[in-house]
């Protein structure tokens, strides 16, 4: 039970930035325009969540390169895509760093697997706690991408790397030429040809 717990919460933190890009559908509701163009949003907030939907419709009706910044990624996660993330994940959030993607989020500590590395520090932890994974996204080929995994804290210690490619097993990851035992490979949305993170910001790109 302890490994599957492990693995329940490397997989619903991935789910903030997979199941994410996943929902970038681009129904007619997010097509429909809000107006010109907008102050850049520094803080989450609803407005910031507009903002993204605004620059993801120009993506899909004008096939624009769109950049989306932490602020209106997280606003986006937390304000148009709640109730695709699981609900004892409480504050998500996602920060940019260069090419470098941070995941966060406070989860309860029973959902950490049981493993010797933490010894007597898992009776210091606290009832939740906050969780970090850092990885980067690298491009594949036929639409897709893969999230791989760098480093996983909880409440400031470091989870066991060799936990990761279980995780991601249980999550349905299958081996293919060139994927890192920690990566994950997942499909873009309809019409995004390739994701990346540059400069801090999340860069979309459309299909050719």
């Amino acid at each position: 039970m302890a490994r599957r717990r492990g693995g329940g919460l490397l997989a619903g933190l991935l789910v903030l930035l997979l199941l994410a890009g996943g929902a970038w559908l681009f129904r007619d509701t997010i097509a429909r325009m809000l107006g010109g163009g907008r102050p850049q949003a520094t803080a989450v907030s609803q407005e910031a969540a507009a903002q993204a939907e605004e620059k993801l419709a120009r993506l899909a009706s004008d096939g624009e390169t769109v950049r989306l910044n932490d602020v209106e990624f997280t606003s986006l996660m937390r304000y148009r895509l709640r109730d695709r993330i699981p609900g004892d994940l409480e504050s998500p959030a996602v920060s940019f760093r260069g090419d470098t993607v941070q995941l966060m989020a406070r989860v309860p500590s029973d959902r950490l697997a049981d493993v010797p590395e933490l010894g007597a520090a898992r009776a210091f932890l606290p009832d939740t706690a906050d969780v970090d994974i850092v990885g980067r996204l690298a491009p594949l080929a036929d639409g897709r991408a893969a999230f791989e995994v760098q480093r996983i804290t909880f409440a400031g210690i470091p989870v066991p790397d060799r936990m990761y490619p279980q995780a991601l097993e249980r999550m349905g990851r299958r081996d293919e030429p060139g994927l890192s035992p920690s990566a994950y490979a997942f499909p873009l949305p309809d019409g995004v040809g390739a994701a990346r993170v540059e400069r801090g910001e999340l860069v979309l790109t459309p299909r050719p």
